[in-house]
This record gives structure tokens, C-alpha cells and sequence, in this order.
């Protein structure tokens, strides 16, 4: 669901599309998977052997699959976080979930291919980190299911409602993270207090399309 036909002629980064960030939010003249007006995305794990309240997993992602995170809820939960049940795009709204994953990808925009670094590796404890342990909330739901049905279900509701609550803060902190570490379009490092140039801002392939650019669009001398 994040692909952005990288590498391909449909490249929304190739030449100057992507802009000196290599943003691929940019140029519009191409269909990809991958979109950043999107509302949300799920990927759907249907597992035939389990019983339906464990075997059924829906991951979630709100907002634009590159800078989101897609959580897990099992078929058999009965309650979901208060922040996913609200949203509302004219006004920001601290308790949205949906609001916390636009808050990061709204400051992605701004130095993307410096800031996605950030959101990936966010997404690689918090997305793997879950994925990972699949295997071992099967097999506890799975052991609970057999003496106790309801327990089983009260498992699962618990352990999705605590997971999905720490992503959602997660994302809150990581968008504030951004906000200082890309600020003024420099790179900020809020534990040794100590500011610099972000390396990929403003290449030498960008200074000079941008030279001949302006040669291109100055007004024909009389």
C-alpha cells in the first residue's frame, strides 16, 4: 500500500518532480498506490484454523500509508480507543487518533526525504514490533478460548486497545520530534543542543535546474 512506483518511469520523484526533498506528494501527473489524501487504509489477516474471534485480524492505518501506522485489532474486540471513533478536518482535535497520524505527515512534507527516515524507523518498532508478536497473542487467546471464550475476547480487546493508545501517542511525539528537528528547514538535535543543515536541502542538481529555470523565463530583450 506504500508504493509509489519507485524506480519506475511513473517515479514521482524522477528529474525535478519530487522538488530538492524528493518529495513524491508533488507531482500529480501519475496514478500510484500510494496517495496522501488518503482517510485510511486496512490490511485483513484471515486465518481459517483459529477460532473467529482470534483468526480474524483488520490492521488499520489512518491518513497517508507512507507516514502512517498500521495497527492491529482481532475480529473479536469489543471496544476500540475513544480516538479512533472521532475526526474531524477542520478542526485539530489532540484526542483523534486521526489527527496524530496527519500531524506527522504534515511535518514529513516539509524536508521528506530527511524526515521519512524518522517515520520508517518509527514504524519498524511500532509495525514489526506488533507483527512480531502475533504468534505468541494467538497462542495465549488461543489457550484462553479454550476455557473461556469471554476471557479470550477480554484478552484481545485489552492487548489492541493498549497497543493501538501507545502508537497514537507515539505518533503525537514523533510529529512533535519533526517539528524541532527539521525546524526552519535546518536540522535540530534536541539532545546536544546543537543545529545544522539538513544534508539533503538544496543539492547542487537543484540549484542549477533552478538557475536555468529563471534563464528559461526571463522576458525577451527589445
Amino acid at each position: 500500500t506504500r508504493d509509489k512506483s519507485q524506480g519506475t518511469v511513473f517515479d514521482p520523484v524522477r528529474g525535478l518532480r519530487g522538488g530538492p526533498f524528493k518529495n513524491p506528494n508533488y507531482y500529480k501527473g501519475t496514478r500510484l498506490i500510494s496517495v496522501p489524501n488518503v482517510e485510511y487504509t486496512t490490511l485483513t489477516q484471515c486465518r481459517s484454523w483459529l477460532p473467529d474471534p482470534i483468526g480474524g485480524i483488520v490492521w488499520v492505518a489512518l491518513g497517508a500509508q507512507d507516514t502512517s501506522c498500521y495497527v492491529p485489532f482481532y475480529g473479536g474486540v469489543t471496544e476500540i480507543p475513544k480516538s479512533f471513533s472521532s475526526g474531524d478536518h477542520f478542526v485539530l482535535d489532540r484526542g483523534s487518533a486521526r489527527w496524530a497520524f496527519d500531524y506527522v505527515d504534515f511535518h514529513t512534507q516539509v524536508a521528506y526525504n530527511a524526515a521519512i527516515e524518522d517515520v520508517k524507523a518509527a514504524q519498524k518498532t511500532w509495525e514489526d514490533g506488533a507483527l512480531g508478536r502475533v504468534a505468541e497473542i494467538d497462542a495465549l487467546a488461543g489457550d484462553l478460548y479454550k476455557r473461556n471464550p469471554r476471557e479470550a475476547v477480554k484478552y484481545v480487546t485489552g492487548y489492541c486497545l493498549n497497543n493501538a493508545t501507545n502508537v497514537v501517542n507515539a505518533w503525537w511525539k514523533l510529529g512533535d520530534d519533526l517539528w524541532v528537528k527539521y525546524n526552519h528547514l535546518g536540522l535540530y538535535d534536541a539532545a546536544k543542543r546543537r543545529s545544522g543543515r539538513i544534508l539533503a536541502a538544496n543539492p547542487d542538481w537543484w540549484n542549477k535546474a533552478v538557475r536555468a529555470f529563471d534563464v528559461l523565463s526571463e522576458p525577451e530583450k527589445r
